[in-house]
């Protein structure tokens, strides 16, 4: 009967399967470390490119900041300038009546001086009267373009050193006739014209 040995062939299998095994060991390592880096250096660049993406969405957002600023200024200067306009829409409906006018009139007329008529066309007015001389006369024209625009009753009267200007404007005496009372004393009859500014 004849005897076979095996025992060196097995040897020499368990030994390359080890070797294959090794083999296989160190290919999937080197795999998973190649995986692992390159799912590194992906999700860096993406973290980087998201970065990126912030810090540019950050300048818009900045910049749309700075431009709601510039509109939230924009909306008071309109909302100012509207109130303005305002304002003068309702001064020159008020300018247009007579109330202002003879408020006016009535603040510059001298106690010596009455008037008979009052003609008043648009921006022109007439004044006819009588006063006691031509002095008082004299005295109501520059007492009219002494008025100040947008004058009170506290303040009536312009200041030069302010750069003021007058109520009135074209203001002349135009005709000034002497006049016998009835009494003897004679008075000054006078026309007025002139311009409301």
């Amino acid at each position: 009967m004849v005897r076979i040995n095996l025992l060196p062939i097995r040897e020499t299998l368990r030994k390359r399967e080890l070797k294959q095994f090794a083999l296989f060991a160190v290919v999937a390592f080197v795999s998973t470390l190649g995986i692992m880096a390159a799912t590194y250096f992906y999700f860096s660049y993406r973290v980087s490119s998201l970065e990126d993406q912030q810090r540019s969405q950050q300048q818009k957002l900045n910049q749309l900041k700075e431009k709601n600023k510039e509109i939230e200024v924009l909306r008071n200067e309109i909302t100012r300038l509207q109130k303005q306009v305002d304002t003068i829409e309702r001064l020159t409906k008020i300018r247009d009546t007579p109330a202002p006018f003879l408020a006016a009139l009535s603040i510059a007329i001298p106690d010596e001086v009455w008037v008979a008529s009052i003609s008043k066309t648009g921006h022109s007015f007439t004044l006819d009267g009588t006063g006691v001389d031509n002095t008082v006369v004299v005295n109501f024209v520059e007492r009219l373009l002494r008025i100040r625009h947008g004058f009170t009753d506290q303040q009536p009267w312009m200041d030069a050193t302010k750069g003021q200007v007058s109520y009135f404007t074209n203001v002349k005496l135009v005709q000034i006739v002497a006049t016998a009372g009835g009494t003897g004393l004679g008075t000054m009859s006078f026309k007025i014209v002139g311009n409301i500014r």
